[in-house]
């Protein structure tokens, strides 16, 4: 697969017309459709085995630790080493209390942790935090060789959006500690100035055999992203 285009060897100017071709080009490239499992199988299969740097832990709050899909339990139960980071100091104090390997880090500074990962995963973090590109850039340089950043974030070109858009006559209300959304060119942008590459973009939910059938017909003739809830962006470093 070809590699993120980078506008500004195009011009200067970010409505280049080349530039926005490139990207249009490329886009479809990096696009990965997984439509038989769904988000927290996914994860587990990015995480087994590996050393893990979990970012925004919590979940908002300490209601959702015994809960079988909570995912930072997911992802410290499949990894072979998990560290866990949020900023909620009372509750990364109840996690250590129950056996979890969790620090109190501000995941958008300048702090080195020490270590390094083969995978870094932040679990709908993005779409919240002041400075996104600090955030990336933070979990970047914690990536060991080859390692991978993956980011879940809503995706607001689902249907799940639209229905809701126009139910509320256009008063939509999501999670009201959100500031912004992630759409693949955001996701490219942020990773340039974060000193990453986006190297792939993952759609998943899992689709009964027949709905499956169904939607490999309608993606010919419609964008697959409007199936799917998420957008799980993949980071790489730039070295």
């Amino acid at each position: 697969m070809p590699n993120m285009p980078d506008w500004t060897t195009f011009s200067d100017d970010p409505n280049n017309r080349e530039a926005k071709a490139a990207v249009r080009a490329w886009l479809p490239t990096a696009r990965r459709i997984h439509d038989d499992v769904d988000l927290l199988g996914f994860i587990d299969s990015l995480v087994r085995g590996r050393r893990v740097l979990d970012i925004g832990v919590v979940s908002h709050s300490a209601r959702y630790f015994d809960r079988a899909d909570w995912r930072h339990g997911r992802i410290a139960g499949a990894a072979s080493y998990c560290l866990g980071l949020d900023i909620l100091e009372p509750l990364v104090v109840e996690l250590n209390a129950r056996g979890f390997n969790v620090r109190c880090v501000d995941a958008t500074s300048e702090a080195d942790l020490g270590e390094r990962f083969d995978v870094a995963f932040i679990g709908d973090v993005v779409e919240h935090v002041n400075n996104p590109v600090a955030l990336l850039a933070f979990a970047g340089r914690h990536l060991a060789p080859g390692g991978r950043l993956y980011a879940t974030t809503p995706n607001p070109f689902s249907r799940k959006f639209h229905r809701e858009f126009r139910r509320h006559n256009g008063a939509l209300a999501v999670n009201l500690d959100h500031v912004g959304w992630i759409t693949p060119t955001l996701a490219m942008e942020l990773a340039r100035r974060a000193g990453l590459t986006l190297a792939a973009y993952h759609l998943v939910k899992r689709f009964s055999p027949l709905a499956r059938k169904f939607k490999a017909l309608a993606w010919r003739f419609e964008p697959p992203d409007y199936s799917f809830p998420d957008y799980v962006y993949e980071f790489a470093r730039r070295d």
